[in-house]
């Protein structure tokens, strides 16, 4: 179980850019979508949207030190479609907003 976990959260760290789905995923690692989802229940406590939320916002975290990228952009690097729903995603993780995280880490 935690293997086929390990290989899918593998999978979505180096796919997370792509809009990568559920079914895709199990597709890749030779499982159901099923067993899959419930696998990551079981193991992480989370849905594997919210895996995939998780990779992605922490990769914007990073692309956030860099104060020449604009948010649209670094929204739209991660994989997210629209800069509503990263910003929701963001502020859901963080705490806080995509810009406010980004004057904490530059010290503004």
């Amino acid at each position: 179980g935690s293997f086929i976990v390990s290989n899918a959260v593998q999978y979505m760290q180096e796919h997370f850019q792509e809009k990568i789905t559920l079914p895709e995923v199990a597709e890749k690692i030779y499982v159901s979508q099923w067993h899959l989802s419930k696998l990551l229940n079981r193991h992480t406590g989370q849905s594997f949207s919210d895996i995939l939320n998780h990779v992605r916002i922490e990769h914007a975290k990073e692309l956030l030190k860099d104060p020449s990228l604009r948010i649209g952009d670094i929204s739209e690097q991660v994989g997210f479609l629209d800069l509503a729903h990263f910003s929701r995603v963001f502020k859901k993780q963080e705490g806080v907003s995509a810009n406010e995280y980004r004057n904490q880490v530059l010290g503004k």
